[in-house]
């Protein structure tokens, strides 16, 4: 009865353990915002030297086994281990002889486990580098076992070897429940791989106990296996992070104030008054008054290279050569009417595949960290891209996805191909824009608006631009798609 109540309090522990997790991962505080990666499983092997601390002087042994781990959070962590050792004793090097006929004899122990436990990881709340080198760490766990023992008369020239030849222990059954416990000591030798050295003791909760060895001298026999630990983490090509007891808990917070403190201070300083802060701006003396773009280049409407304020044709023809002060050398040279003007917007939108009308401005959007979502605060720049191209419906237009640095270049190809994908899919449901007319293209961390490493909000954007000639929708990236808007992963990068 209190073996059975000690191995049912332990399965339902566990069992409440996963499901408080799964709880967890299910919640999306802080505005979709996610810090904590999604971590990989950890799978592993194990070999090294048995021995069974009893009532017989034992000879050194072997083991073998498996596990599965999987962290919980940062500190604790739940891994269902299995082993299976062999024990060896001999009572002529030991201080037990064989009940009261004085026969020597050598025990061979077979003694299979499985069991569920619990590791506390004892050094990951040091915050001064992203992930651990060393794992400390201690478990405790509880499952059943299989032992069966065999001994060897050692006067009898027959050698009889056969399965539980222990006086009074026939009927004691060959599963029991059982308790483990022990530490060991982890290194990592990369993102995907560690190594282990652990020590494992075990205690079972049955008549069998004290007789694993062959002798009852009233206290239970403990199996004992100090053992090498070879660990793979199962990180979907880089997708995943490591598990989080490998992973600096302040990881993401750290690395956004650190980039925080590498950006520039604001200055709003506009010098010419064009309504451009200096800091953006690419012209800081441009004349009072004069209309200018978003870089705060004075406006040339006809793109022949004189700005609008110095041109005296400033809508001239596409592709017509002109003079220094922007009057065509070719045609009538007189400024161009209202019914010119409108016909030379006509033949733009109707040059579409040209590339003469592809440096339309059209707005950009921005994500989360980790996120291919659109926000509600870019659904108005989305709408003014349906508007355009409503108005234009000949044109087409390139939808192109970017990430920041913060992951590896084929975990964010994908996400800069999701952007793209979430773009194109609103406007589609939500303003009846044609598919056709929309070419997915991404390209990654590849081409950083701010040249910097790591998390930045102007990097995770979406583009829009009128298509070209050459231009063509690519191919879905290779990789594991992401799902319900977030595409949260590891702080490993190649870049």
């Amino acid at each position: 009865m209190k073996s059975s109540f000690i191995f049912s309090f332990f399965l339902a522990f566990f069992l409440s353990a996963f499901a408080l997790q799964a709880q967890d991962d299910q919640s999306a505080p802080y505005g979709g915002i996610q810090a904590t990666p999604k971590y990989a499983w950890e799978v592993g092997l194990s070999g090294g030297h048995s021995m069974l601390t009893g009532d017989v002087a034992f000879v050194p042994s072997w083991g073998a086994g498996f596990h599965i781990r999987r962290a919980m959070d940062y500190v604790f962590s739940l891994r269902f281990d299995a082993s299976y050792l062999n024990f060896v004793g001999d009572t002529e090097n030991g201080p037990i002889t064989y009940l009261d006929t004085r026969e020597g004899y050598v025990h061979r122990t077979t003694f299979a486990s499985a069991s569920g436990q619990v590791l506390i990881t004892l050094n990951n709340l040091r915050w001064d580098k992203p992930v651990r080198k060393v794992n400390l760490y201690v478990f405790v766990g509880a499952g059943a076992s299989y032992s069966k023992t065999a001994i060897d008369f050692k006067n009898d020239s027959l050698q009889d070897l056969s399965d539980v030849v222990i006086p009074g222990a026939r009927d004691f059954g060959n599963i029991g429940p059982i308790m483990d416990g022990g530490a060991g000591i982890a290194f990592r030798l990369g993102p995907a791989v560690n190594i282990a050295f652990e020590h494992k003791a075990s205690m079972l909760f049955s008549r069998r106990a004290d007789y694993l060895d062959g002798f009852s001298a009233g206290f239970r026999d403990i199996p004992q296996y100090t053992h090498v630990r070879l660990n793979f983490n199962l990180r979907r090509k880089g997708a995943l992070a490591e598990p989080l007891y490998w992973v600096n808990p302040l990881d993401v917070v750290l690395t956004d104030i650190s980039e925080l403190k590498e950006r520039p201070v604001l200055d709003l300083t506009d010098t010419d008054g064009d309504g451009v802060i200096d800091m953006l701006d690419q012209d800081n003396d441009t004349p009072a008054g004069v209309p200018v773009d978003t870089r705060g280049l004075p406006l040339d409407s006809d793109a022949d290279g004189v700005p609008d304020y110095k041109d005296v044709e400033p809508f001239s023809p596409p592709a017509t050569r002109v003079t220094p002060d922007g009057k065509a050398v070719e045609g009538p040279g007189k400024y161009v009417t209202e019914d010119e003007l409108e016909q030379v917007i006509a033949h733009q939108a109707a040059q579409q595949g040209s590339g003469k009308i592809t440096s339309w401005f059209l707005p950009t959007i921005h994500f989360n960290p980790d996120s291919y979502t659109v926000r509600y605060a870019d659904y108005p720049a989305i709408e003014s891209v349906a508007r355009v191209m409503k108005a234009n419906p000949d044109i087409k237009v390139v939808v192109k996805g970017f990430t920041d640095k913060t992951a590896s270049s084929e975990y964010n190809l994908m996400l800069s191909f999701m952007r793209a994908q979430s773009a194109v899919e609103l406007l589609v449901n939500q303003y009846d824009i044609p598919r056709e007319r929309l070419l997915i293209q991404y390209a990654g961390e590849d081409e950083p608006l701010v040249p910097v490493s790591g998390s930045n909000y102007i990097n995770r954007r979406v583009e829009f631009f009128v298509a070209g000639p050459d231009d063509v929708e690519m191919a879905r990236p290779e990789g594991r798609p992401a799902g319900k808007g977030s595409y949260r992963g590891q702080k490993e990068s190649d870049y």
